[in-house]
């Protein structure tokens, strides 16, 4: 009896420290039932929207049909792109052709979908069109028939529910509030209160299972949040600085808050972002090292510390008079203030501007034409390029050797010590360790007590707003790395020109991509790069044509290449004028200035490693300008 009664508490207190479950453990039958009657919903829409074409409705009857039905997809948009991204991206892609992988002579892929659907209702509709809408209606019904493939009914865990929750939320902030998937209609803001209203109801059964306190508080920030949005009546003048810092970051909070209290673990996802991720200007929410797939190559102080020598040691040229700093250089961002850096000896100039190396590790795809996916892959292009270093990552190790302290080095950071990949793997690690997102909008953002002016704060809301700048470069990394995925670094067509005019300009003759994939569609295309720091990388463009901020932002604000007189198929900048006055042009540039942040990173190494011999080793100065 006593032994039963001993084994009875020691299983009590067994159970008392094991790990504590998930919430509810229901297999999500709620949620998934939900998505079912949203689908269901947003076929119905969407068979409406195709009745009004066929019958020759009104164009207002059309757009309010089309309306609803963007406003019944965003209802169930959370859990299809968690689970179904490919769906969801033919149902709510963009409008642009893409073609898989890189070889050339692949068959472009045509897009489908709502936003395709938004380009022949807006600004207005033609009925000459009737027919091509018509079969794109046709294909979004298909798609819309086939939305619960792939969500695994009866096996929705707690994690994944929550995860997919706060993946919508990071999608509201980055693409819903900026008009991403509605340019032209402008529901953006509308559609962000039909989500988050979505993700209140589909949080509730956990809502109950917290403490009443903390239940109360994250419904507070639920309802304020839908509140702002229901109450925004232009999405030109909506505050969206003071929505993100008061309402969705503090609702982003509680939410990770809420699941740890729930002890509910973080469900798959990207591992670009942390696992411990609340808000994306969160203080290390960016995992460059996990853009990589081999673990060998995962960054160590070790690496960082010999890159950064490398990085400024002139032996990684072919004639020991050039480094990598020489065209990227800390004092300027890491550029070196030219439209075309100069090439080997400084006879020539290169193709293209030098850009700023700062957080270069927030990105899948190096170079403006994303020739190379890897920073290890940029190092090597670039040591061997006979325009650059003119070397290779061979010869570079034969000159190192002849260093005992670089062997040293080498062996104290890898396994195998000083090979041509640890070289490239060093140089690609400082460059990763050049990641800051600690601005003052960053700190402002998070809720910090940092100072913003009313014109910083304007340009911030332009830029994500009426400038439109944040559908291509997007917040809070400021680059085409597109959220909330991240798996794809977005490149644009805009029709730079060759000189800074605004009438019959001529179109630059660098090809961009298709110089290096062979595609049409890739034809003067250019990877879109991050405008942080931008304040100090002037010249601007891949061929240094704008000498200021304010030639930039005028050249969009005409509506890109052809607004300047240049003809150009296939342009993806929308050619209509932003028609942004002249004082939000300079509010746009204030915002700009303030994304400067080079702290920590403009030091260069007092000393290089010696070399043993011999004398023709020898170098110039660390870092050598030309």
């Amino acid at each position: 009896m006593f032994r039963l009664l001993r084994l009875f508490i020691v299983a009590v207190i067994l159970v008392a420290f094991l790990p504590k479950q998930s919430a509810l453990n229901n297999d999500g039958a709620a949620v998934y039932h939900q998505f079912l009657a949203d689908n269901t919903q947003f076929h119905q829409q969407v068979e409406q929207l195709t009745a009004y074409v066929a019958t020759n409705a009104p164009d207002d009857s059309l757009k309010a049909a089309f309306r609803r039905s963007r406003l019944a997809y965003k209802r169930m948009e959370w859990l299809l792109e968690y689970y179904q991204p490919f769906l969801a991206s033919h149902i709510n892609g963009p409008p642009v052709v893409e073609v898989e992988g890189n070889e050339p002579g692949q068959t472009p892929i045509l897009p489908s979908g709502l936003q395709v659907v938004e380009t022949y209702l807006f600004p207005d509709y033609s009925p000459t069109r009737k027919a091509e809408l018509s079969r794109e209606l046709t294909v979004l019904l298909t798609y819309s028939t086939r939305l619960e493939q792939g969500i695994p009914e009866g096996k929705l865990s707690d994690a994944d529910i929550l995860t997919a929750i706060q993946q919508q939320l990071f999608r509201i902030t980055t693409l819903g509030i900026t008009g991403y998937d509605a340019p032209e209609a402008r529901t953006g803001l509308t559609e962000a209160a039909a989500s988050l209203a979505a993700l209140q109801s589909a949080f509730r059964p956990y809502a109950s299972q917290l403490p009443k306190a903390m239940s109360a508080q994250l419904g507070d920030r639920w309802e304020e949040a839908i509140l702002v949005l229901g109450k925004a009546k232009d999405f030109d003048a909506f505050d969206r600085i003071t929505f993100i810092r008061q309402q969705l970051y503090p609702l982003c909070r509680a939410l990770t808050q809420a699941r740890q209290t729930l002890h509910i673990p973080a469900g798959a996802r990207n591992r670009f972002l942390s696992p411990t991720v609340a808000t994306l200007s969160d203080t290390g929410a960016f995992r460059p090292d996990h853009l990589i797939n081999f673990g060998e190559f995962i960054s160590t102080p070790q690496k960082v510390a010999l890159g950064r020598l490398l990085f400024f040691d002139p032996l990684l040229s072919g004639n020991n008079a050039r480094s990598c700093a020489s065209c990227h250089q800390p004092e300027r961002a890491f550029t070196d203030g030219r439209a075309r850096s100069r090439s080997f000896k400084g006879r020539k100039q290169v193709l293209r501007n030098a850009p700023t190396l700062i957080n270069a590790g927030l990105q899948n795809a190096q170079f403006y034409d994303s020739r190379a996916l890897y920073l290890e892959d940029q190092a090597h292009d670039v040591l061997s390029n006979a325009h650059e270093m003119r070397t290779s990552p061979d010869e570079v190790v034969s000159k190192l050797a002849t260093s005992a302290a670089y062997r040293k080095m080498f062996a104290e950071a890898f396994p195998n010590g000083l090979t041509a990949p640890a070289v490239r793997n060093s140089l690609a690690a400082y460059i990763r360790s050049l990641t800051r997102l600690n601005a003052r909008p960053d700190r402002y953002l998070r809720g910090d007590s940092v100072a913003l002016s009313e014109e910083e704060k304007r340009g911030f809301n332009l830029f994500l707003g009426k400038a439109r700048c944040a559908t291509c470069h997007f917040f809070p990394i400021f680059n085409g790395f597109a959220p909330p995925h991240y798996e794809k670094t977005e490149s644009e067509i805009i029709g730079v020109p060759r000189s800074p005019k605004t009438r019959n300009a001529r179109l630059d003759t660098d090809v961009g991509k298709f110089g290096t994939y062979q595609k049409n569609i890739h034809r003067f295309a250019f990877k879109t790069p991050t405008v942080r720091n931008v304040a100090l990388t002037a010249p601007y463009m891949h061929n240094g044509v704008y000498k200021t901020l304010e030639q930039v932002v005028d050249f969009y604000n005409r509506g890109g290449g052809r607004g300047i007189g240049i003809s150009l198929d296939g342009q993806t900048l929308p050619e209509a004028p932003l028609n942004l006055t002249a004082v939000e042009q300079k509010a746009v540039v204030a915002f700009l200035n303030a994304l400067t942040d080079t702290t920590g990173l403009t030091q260069r190494p007092n000393q290089l490693p010696l070399i043993d011999q011999p004398t023709n080793l020898n170098r110039r100065k660390p870092g050598g300008r030309y």
